[in-house]
């Protein structure tokens, strides 16, 4: 059965390594790439199976046009796979006068933007679980978002970003629980650190690297692995 797929942010970094390491599984069907502006970085892909999405996960009325121009395409099909990939990393200190606003952006687009997505997009993977079995959400997390394995705000400042990144672990595990009924899943991934414009050059792995291996992992999601949370290798991790 070939998988309809949507992965939010894909304009670059890991969400447009994803579109195109997807493309290489004989599984998936389409990929609605949804990025907040027309990228040129998506619009390069010459595959007619990946299809370009405006949204801006903070925006409403962007969202609920997005599962509409979706829907009208999948029909009773629905969505089989639900990347939550956009994320943003604001470094705020806690030594010192907290900047709101900062801290606050980590929540609302790692969290809360992720959560409105989700809801919106419940329908149509109601639809792609009662068409297939099931359907899966995809958080995309970070091994920062782990409350047993922190080890401290370290000089980058990422206290707030660790923060929300928990908080979507928690709303993973509350929704595969919520949701289950529904034949929809959840789990948490972690793709590792990534050279990306949020990971830096520091990083140890390509986005080839993760996204490759994340995409696998991805389609090999079962029950077992509904409201847990992995690296993108497939490794279980604490949370």
């Amino acid at each position: 059965v070939k998988r309809n797929v949507v992965i939010t942010g894909a304009n670059r970094g890991i969400g447009l390594g994803l579109v195109k390491e997807l493309l290489k599984e004989e599984k998936v069907g389409r990929i609605f790439a949804t990025t907040r502006n027309a990228a040129k970085s998506v619009e390069e892909i010459s595959d007619d199976r990946v299809i370009i999405v405006e949204m801006d996960a903070e925006s409403d009325e962007s969202i609920e046009k997005a599962v509409q121009m979706i829907g009208k395409t999948v029909g009773s099909s629905g969505v089989d796979i639900l990347v939550n990939n956009a994320g943003v990393l604001n470094h705020v200190s806690v030594s010192e006068k907290i900047n709101r606003k900062k801290a606050l952006d980590n929540f609302n687009v790692n969290c809360v933007c992720s959560m409105a997505v989700t809801q919106c997009f419940h329908d149509l993977l109601k639809a792609g679980a009662k068409k297939h079995k099931h359907s899966q959400i995809v958080n995309v997390s970070s091994l920062l978002g782990s409350i047993a394995l922190s080890t401290g705000s370290m000089e980058a400042n990422v206290t707030p970003y660790s923060m929300s990144k928990a908080g979507l672990n928690l709303f993973t595990k509350n929704i595969s629980i919520d949701w289950k009924g529904d034949g929809i899943r959840a789990t948490s991934v972690h793709p590792g650190w990534v050279k990306t414009d949020l990971g830096g050059d520091m990083a140890p792995l390509t986005v080839e690297q993760s996204t490759s291996s994340m995409a696998r992992t991805i389609l090999k999601l079962g029950e077992a692995h509904n409201g847990l949370f992995f690296d993108w290798n497939g490794k279980a991790m604490d949370w």
